[in-house]
Formats: C-alpha cells, sequence, structure tokens
C-alpha cells in the first residue's frame, strides 16, 4: 500500500542487488521470517501453486508487516490478472514466457498508469488506501509508476534471441528459466546441464551490457555469489519448500541411520 517502499525498486535504481526467495507454499509467515533476516523480496507464486486471490492478499499483508516487497507470478500476461495483483498491492509482478519485444511493451502499458501506460485507475483498490488517497489520486499514480517492478521471465530459446529488444522496452528486471529453457533446448530437466549453464552465462551477459538487469534462481549461496560476480543483480535464492524438504531429509536420514 502507498507509500511503503519497494526494496526491490530502491535497491535495482541505486545500482544495488536485490535478494529473495520465490515459493509456492500459502503461508504469510514465510515473509514475516524473510523481513526478520533481512530478505529484500518474495515471489508468490500462482503460476504453479493452487493459490486463490484472497490467499495471496493475505501472504501480500505478511510481507508488508516485516518491510519484505512482495511480487505476484502470475500464471499468464493478461491484463486483469496484472491489474488485480497491483492494485491488491503487490510491488510488482513476474510473468511467464516472455518472447519479443512487443510482449514487453504490451506489460509495460498494463502496468503503468497514463502517461507512462494503459493500466487502468481504482481509487477504492487496496493499493490506492481503499479510497483514502482520494484527495490527492494523482501523487499515488505517480508513485505507483515509479514503484512497480516488472520482472519477466525468458524462458525459450526465442526469448534469447530476442532479449536486446526485451530490454530496450524499459522491462524492470530479465530473469532466466533454467529449467524450462533446457526442456525447450531438448535436454529434458537440466538446468545444471553445461549447455544450459554456457547459455545462462550468456543470458547475465548479453542483458547487462544491453543495460537490463539480470534476474536468476541459485541453487546455493555459492551459486548466488557466483551469479553475482558475473552481473547478475536479482537474485531467487531456493525456494522454502525447498530448504525445508532438504533439512528433514537429512534429518531423517541421519536419525535412521543413527
Amino acid at each position: 500500500m502507498y507509500p511503503r517502499r519497494n526494496r526491490v525498486a530502491e535497491k535495482l535504481k541505486q545500482g544495488g542487488r536485490a535478494l529473495g526467495t520465490l515459493t509456492l507454499l500459502q503461508e504469510p509467515a514465510i515473509g514475516e521470517i524473510l523481513g526478520g533476516i533481512g530478505y529484500d523480496f518474495l515471489i508468490i507464486d500462482m503460476e504453479h501453486a493452487a493459490a486463490d486471490e484472497q490467499t495471496v492478499l493475505t501472504m501480500i499483508r505478511g510481507c508488508e508487516t516485516a518491510d519484505v516487497t512482495p511480487l505476484v507470478r502470475l500464471r499468464q500476461v493478461d491484463e486483469k490478472d496484472l491489474l488485480w495483483a497491483l492494485d491488491a498491492g503487490a510491488g510488482g509482478v513476474v510473468l511467464p514466457l516472455i518472447e519479443t519485444a512487443e510482449d514487453a511493451q504490451r506489460i509495460m502499458a498494463m502496468s503503468h498508469y497514463p502517461p507512462q501506460g494503459e493500466r487502468t485507475l481504482c481509487s477504492a483498490s487496496r493499493a490506492a488506501g481503499h479510497g483514502t488517497l482520494r484527495h490527492d489520486f494523482g501523487s499515488f499514480l505517480g508513485w505507483a509508476n515509479d514503484n512497480v517492478t516488472t520482472v519477466c521471465l525468458v524462458e525459450t530459446p526465442l526469448g534469447m534471441e530476442n532479449l536486446e529488444a526485451i530490454v530496450a522496452e524499459g522491462i524492470d528486471v530479465l530473469m532466466l528459466g533454467r529449467g524450462d529453457l533446457s526442456v525447450k533446448m531438448g535436454l529434458g530437466y537440466a538446468p545444471s546441464h553445461p549447455d544450459v549453464l554456457e547459455a545462462a552465462r550468456e543470458f547475465v551477459e548479453r542483458v547487462v551490457a544491453a543495460g537490463g538487469t539480470a534476474g536468476v534462481l541459485a541453487y546455493s549461496p555459492d551459486d548466488a555469489r557466483e551469479w553475482i560476480r558475473r552481473g547478475a543483480a536479482f537474485i531467487v535464492y531456493s525456494q522454502p519448500e525447498m530448504e525445508l524438504s532438504n533439512a528433514y531429509r537429512a534429518a531423517f536420514q541421519g536419525i535412521s541411520e543413527g
């Protein structure tokens, strides 16, 4: 809600890096935990999760209480889905399967109010204070345009071909989907395959060279540090459910073998 800071937008505009994670779990405590540690953002997944709008709203509120920027990963590039997420108070959106400059143009138009874009207005939305900002709604519109974060997932060879054109449209973050890209490359699910890693290194290099912000999913702290060294500034570290699974698996094995 206005005028809450967007930690991702703030850090990226200052030339820094943003660190967060992604979850399919519908649990608002995740945002609170991340905030207690110092993470910048949480991506709330709706693409692969059985998440409804009210539950996502509760997670957005959980993030806000802990000064963590909530980003909502949508199922598709759809104007009304995107509008709902931003009106609910998300600091930005994560959009799948972006392949062309035209895709990026559409996203920028839908996510920004006039004159920068075509986002439709609602002065009673939660993001606008449920109507409490109507007396100075123009200030909210300007703030919203400056503080929305657009993250586009590049997951196909066609998207890789068009990186520079997508960056040129003003998208805040281009993030590589290594898992989907590996499948599209005919390698099956192989995010750590040498050919995929080479494509990922090329991705970061080209996005940064074009003046954009490169985002990656890091599978370990060492992995994260390596991508930061290469120029990535938007780091999605693992997933809470993966960390939980790994910790409980290791404990189970240790107890069973004892």
